[in-house]
């Protein structure tokens, strides 16, 4: 099974996020990781989507979502021209004895820190998923006892865009 990032441009407003997900669902496809956010231009979002499956199985959500009222455009983004991060927010419980390793560590790896309160601190960190991983890994031998993980935000390098490729579509409207 292959891991696919989809980057969906979609119309902002009410239940448009619900009627994507649901269609994974109904269709037994899974997401991995999810983010939506609000675009430049309040009319649209963009939902980036992780999923994974073989070839016929990706081109099959692809066209589903693709066949959605408030889906603009839907792309797969390719891997050899992509940025993609991730953002963890950790809470580490630490001890005296331990806060000049915990900070030395966090900033070795181009984490930020917010507190300390009560005894803990929450750290920021960002990063492609695997060092976001590797980030949790080496933070284990501290006292984590929360974690958020936003999920993948992606955009491909390049002179491509969805908005490019939305008006394509619509036949070159430059109100988009």
């Amino acid at each position: 099974m292959q891991e696919q990032i989809l980057s969906v441009l979609v119309s902002n407003h009410f239940g448009v996020l619900t009627r994507v997900t649901n269609l994974f669902g109904r269709r037994g496809f899974n997401i991995k990781e999810l983010t939506v956010g609000e675009t430049d231009d309040p009319a649209f979002s963009r939902i980036t989507i992780l999923t994974q499956g073989d070839a016929r199985q990706i081109e099959q959500i692809r066209n589903q979502l693709a066949k959605l009222e408030d889906v603009k455009i839907v792309a797969a983004l390719p891997e050899d021209s992509l940025v993609c991060r991730e953002l963890l927010l950790a809470k580490v419980d630490f001890g005296q004895e331990e806060q000049e390793e915990l900070h030395r560590t966090i900033t070795d790896c181009g984490g930020r820190t917010f507190g300390p309160w009560q005894g803990t601190l929450v750290i920021e960190y960002t990063g492609d998923r695997k060092e976001v991983d590797a980030f949790i890994k080496k933070m284990r031998k501290f006292t984590l006892t929360e974690l958020c993980r936003t999920g993948i935000a992606a955009l491909q390098t390049g002179k491509t865009t969805l908005y490019e490729d939305l008006k394509n579509k619509i036949g070159g409207d430059e109100n988009v």
